[in-house]
């Protein structure tokens, strides 16, 4: 009776312990790279649209394609936020591209960029490339920002760094949209 006693007790004692913390998972490798949309295009007002400033580029100096007239065309402003990285439970390592442009619907007007970053756990960023205009045009439907990092992983629990790259192109459209 005391042996069924006692085993009840530790049952119960482990019950309310609630389930054991389980450990991280074993990872060879870095997590892939993935690329979304943080922030989706907002609407904003022209004045409320970056100046070009030190670090960003901007799309005013591309030439722009030979379009013929908008006609009464209304010019819109976008604001949006892109990234891409690696993210597991060992940290991340994100590029972030910051854009914003104007359009008519049918050409885009000004455009500009910047970017940043962010690491953290095993992660690491060893360098930074970008941004810079890859396609399209001012006066053209689209134009897109391209950039890359390299960085560098080292987990905690297996003692082989490894290196990778995320690249991020970020597209913007004359009405509004934006991808990845």
């Amino acid at each position: 009776m005391r042996i069924t006693i006692a085993v009840a007790a530790a049952l119960a004692a482990t019950a309310l312990a609630g389930p054991a913390a389980a450990a991280p998972p074993a990872q060879a490798q870095p997590s892939p790279s993935t690329s979304s949309l943080l922030a989706p295009p907002v609407a904003v007002p022209r004045g409320l649209v970056p100046a070009p400033g030190q670090g960003s580029l901007t799309a005013g100096s591309l030439k722009p394609a030979a379009a013929g007239s908008c006609g009464a065309c209304l010019t819109t402003c976008w604001s949006a936020t892109s990234w891409s990285g690696p993210s597991d439970w060992s940290g991340s390592v994100h590029i972030y591209q910051h854009i914003s442009w104007c359009g008519n619907g049918a050409q885009v007007t000004y455009a500009t960029v910047s970017q940043s970053y962010s690491q953290s756990g095993s992660y690491r960023l060893d360098s930074a490339y970008g941004p810079w205009w890859s396609g399209g045009c001012i006066g053209c439907a689209t134009l897109r920002a391209s950039g890359y990092i390299l960085w560098s992983w080292s987990p905690p629990l297996i003692s082989i760094p490894q290196s990778g790259t995320s690249h991020l192109d970020t597209t913007v459209y004359a009405y509004g949209n934006a991808t990845t």
